[in-house]
């Protein structure tokens, strides 16, 4: 019988616990920037715009930006009704405003597919302020179920901060608190 050797327990109960702690260290180094994406700039993405340019987050920062969020195709209708009241109602040359549509691809469509379908239904002026994003980060970012009927608001600073966030339909007091957060960039 061949003899091991003896490693006291010791020694590899603090050899595992280092390499628990540096695997739990690397791990929160990657994931912490994504859970703080709230109180800073947005999550890393890239985005297509219906006139086919792709576009990434850091887009969204060097003006104040008013961004609508369809989660879902369910939510196509509120955000009609978001832009319509929204597009009246702000000046555009103070507030950048860009409408995303987060999509879920099956796997037999393409984001062409998606691109021509969404370019029948948003006029073509604002073919370059319409993104289509693959991706749920936007969602999980606000915490809004990829499946909602509704659309989200979100105000952001120039830097990309999260300054409001409306989730719902359109009502007199949402449509005040997003243009009160407008105004206090105001200053920016």
């Amino acid at each position: 019988m061949k003899s091991r050797p003896i490693i006291p327990i010791t020694l590899w109960g603090s050899a595992s616990r280092r390499i628990t702690e540096l695997t739990l260290l690397a791990i929160l180094t990657l994931c912490v920037p994504a859970a703080i994406a709230g109180d800073g700039p947005w999550p890393s993405f890239t985005a297509t715009t219906l006139s086919g340019e792709k576009v990434d987050s850091n887009k969204l920062i060097g003006q104040p930006t008013l961004l609508i969020l369809t989660p879902s195709r369910n939510a196509a209708k509120s955000t009609r009704e978001w832009v319509k009241t929204l597009r009246s109602k702000i000046d555009h040359s103070k507030y950048r405003v860009r409408d995303v549509l987060a999509v879920n691809l099956p796997f037999f469509m393409s984001e062409e597919d998606v691109i021509g379908k969404a370019k029948e239904k948003v006029p073509q002026r604002y073919h370059n302020q319409t993104w289509i994003l693959n991706s749920q980060i936007m969602e999980d970012a606000l915490g809004v179920p990829s499946d909602s009927d509704e659309a989200v608001i979100v105000v952001l600073d120039k830097s990309g901060n999260l300054i409001s966030q409306v989730h719902g339909k359109v009502t007199a007091a949402r449509i005040s608190e997003i243009i009160a957060a407008l105004q206090s960039l105001a200053s920016d």
